[in-house]
């Protein structure tokens, strides 16, 4: 899942011959939904691992929560579907000590690890992870609610009946509040070998349960096109979308509310403890994923 591999000769060709198999693949493997990996504790304590300070999640979790910033208002509430271990939100929550977040989860052993995270991170009371699915999640709402985030986990959903039942919840959810909406995922893609090949150039130095985690939901991603395209039947647009330039294989769609222009609260949003080549990751990453508003911002 990260984005920039070791800088080697052999590497270099590996990434330029993923880069033309993909552009010169016309049809797209067939997708293969996940397994129930996040309720085995190796897959569990592997990708919590990977969200970690210097685990290869964090440019990806960098690039979302200044993404994310932009959407969410001063003293803004937060829901955020598929919440994981919640390592992506309590980065958020650093970045953005005055919002409230609730994360969801249908993984009881995600949510008891992440929980143990909060407290031990002094953020009870600012972030609070409970059980809920994403495909029935309206009622789990509060009354006010300013974001609907999904990051990393919409290809975990068994089927595009799963896909509607869950933008469906987030219409209504919309329609009522009026609220933003940040969707982050991976893409399908083409050619059967990037998956295979992918986490080996790119997390070299992952445990081999997270590459094959990472291969498994590369696999179980769903295209560019079928998200933007359901999206785009959403009432509630207009929508806007990107897709990772060359490899393909990070897709974010959003869903702006005029209360976002020239009310946001990336003013408050404040510079984490990045390491150089975590930086140096993020920079490549809004290089190759172009969202407008991270070419107005600065680096954070």
């Amino acid at each position: 899942m990260g984005v920039r591999p070791d800088v080697t000769h052999g590497n270099q060709f590996r990434i330029l011959r993923l880069i033309l198999r993909e552009m010169l693949t016309r049809e797209r493997i067939t997708r293969s939904p996940e397994r129930a990996a996040m309720d085995i504790e190796e897959s569990v304590e592997a990708f919590h691992a990977e969200g970690e300070s210097m685990g290869r999640l964090r440019p990806l979790y960098h690039f979302n929560a200044l993404a994310m910033s932009h959407l969410l208002p001063p003293e803004a509430r937060l829901i955020d579907l598929g919440c994981g271990s919640g390592q992506y939100l309590l980065y958020l929550a650093e970045c953005r000590p005055d919002i409230q977040i609730i994360g969801l989860d249908v993984s009881e052993r995600m949510i008891q690890l992440g929980n143990r995270s909060v407290e031990r991170g002094g953020f009870t009371g600012r972030v609070t992870l409970q059980l809920g699915d994403m495909t029935h999640f309206k009622r789990q709402v509060p009354d006010s609610v300013d974001v609907i985030s999904s990051v990393f986990s919409l290809h975990h959903l068994p089927t595009v009946s799963h896909l509607r039942r869950c933008l469906k919840e987030i219409e209504c959810v919309a329609s009522v509040t009026g609220c933003a909406v940040w969707l982050f995922d991976h893409v399908r893609p083409r050619h059967p070998g990037t998956a295979e090949e992918f986490p080996s150039i790119f997390t070299p130095q992952a445990s081999p349960v997270f590459q094959q985690d990472s291969r498994n939901s590369l696999r179980a991603a769903f295209s560019f096109s079928e998200l933007a395209g359901l999206l785009d039947e959403n009432p509630v647009g207009p929508w806007h979308h990107t897709c990772s330039k060359l490899l393909r294989l990070y897709q974010a769609h959003w869903l702006e509310r005029p209360t976002n222009h020239g009310h946001t609260g990336h003013a408050l949003f404040l510079k984490p403890a990045l390491s150089r080549q975590g930086m140096q990751e993020f920079r490549q990453l809004r290089q190759i994923l172009r969202v407008p508003f991270l070419d107005r911002n600065s680096d954070a």
